[in-house]
């Protein structure tokens, strides 16, 4: 239960972290720069510059991303799960607010520059919360739905969803704006990949003389397959053991080693980063 009760603050301190990070990056570097974000804040960002250049009406780029938003936390809410949506509506929430109150305001004056700090400040919020089991909205939920049907990084989906954005951009107000816009986008996508570790598969290799408690325990916790090798013989003192072999997620891995060591302390581990599968990784 305090454990539940620890879990469940962080995640609300997350989701406080994320908003402030992601509205910094927005009206600190990149929307004084002209720079387009990513997702449904760069499209919302890009809807009110034409409507404000072609037609002179101005109004709120927060809003207008809260409103773009709904219909994708109703999908979410009923396809991934409504504990993951909860919390991805707080960071939304939160997201309208911090940004309507952050002041515009220029802090660079180098677009390279603009782009590099938002991008990082960007995509390390972002992934620390895909991170903690919940999301941002917007292309987070798209990108989650996609991986779990097509096994893609997320990352990368932000990177070839954003170029459409990014061209509309440079098409109609110059294409040194799509190349500045362009670069935030990478660096933002490329820093979501290095922070989510859910996403970074690992092959465990775990040698056991307590496999018959081992097995079920880790199943039932960790909600992953195992390949069991019989027989194995350890070389030193020729004690009869089983190889188990686990693919799961980077950040499993040191909850996974201490369930380990809590059943059967001399149990051997090897781990193996950089594993790639031909089928899809349960992740919610």
């Amino acid at each position: 239960m305090l454990k539940d009760q620890v879990k469940k603050h962080s995640k609300i301190i997350i989701a406080c972290l994320y908003a402030l990070t992601v509205s910094i990056a927005f009206n600190f570097f990149w929307l004084p720069g002209r720079i387009y974000a990513s997702g449904i804040t760069g499209f919302s960002q890009l809807i009110v510059s034409v409507v404000e250049s072609f037609l002179g009406i101005s109004f709120s780029i927060p809003f207008l991303v809260l409103l773009m938003n709904l219909p994708l936390l109703i999908i979410s809410w009923f396809v991934i799960n409504r504990s993951f949506t909860k919390y991805t509506i707080l960071a939304v929430l939160l997201t309208y607010f911090f940004m309507s109150i952050v002041p515009v305001k220029t802090i660079v004056t180098d677009p390279i520059l603009a782009s590099i700090v938002g991008g990082v400040l960007h995509g390390a919020s972002v992934g620390i919360t895909l991170n903690s089991d919940f999301s941002t909205g917007g292309l987070d939920i798209i990108g989650i739905l996609v991986r779990k049907k097509s096994g893609r990084s997320i990352g990368s989906i932000f990177i070839i969803f954003n170029c459409c954005i990014q061209f509309i951009a440079g098409f109609l107000y110059g294409w040194q704006y799509a190349f500045y816009s362009a670069l935030a986008v990478f660096i933002s996508g490329k820093t979501v990949d290095f922070v989510n570790t859910k996403q970074k598969k690992v092959q465990i290799m775990l040698v056991t003389e307590h496999s018959e408690e081992l097995i079920p325990m880790l199943q039932h916790l960790l909600k992953r397959g195992i390949t069991i090798v019989n027989n194995v013989e350890g070389g030193f003192l020729k004690e009869e053991k089983k190889i188990l072999f686990i693919v799961a997620s980077q950040k499993e891995v040191n909850y996974l080693n201490q369930l380990v060591k809590n059943d059967d302390e001399h149990a051997f581990m090897s781990i193996s980063p950089g594993v790639v599968t031909n089928t899809n990784f349960y992740e919610w």
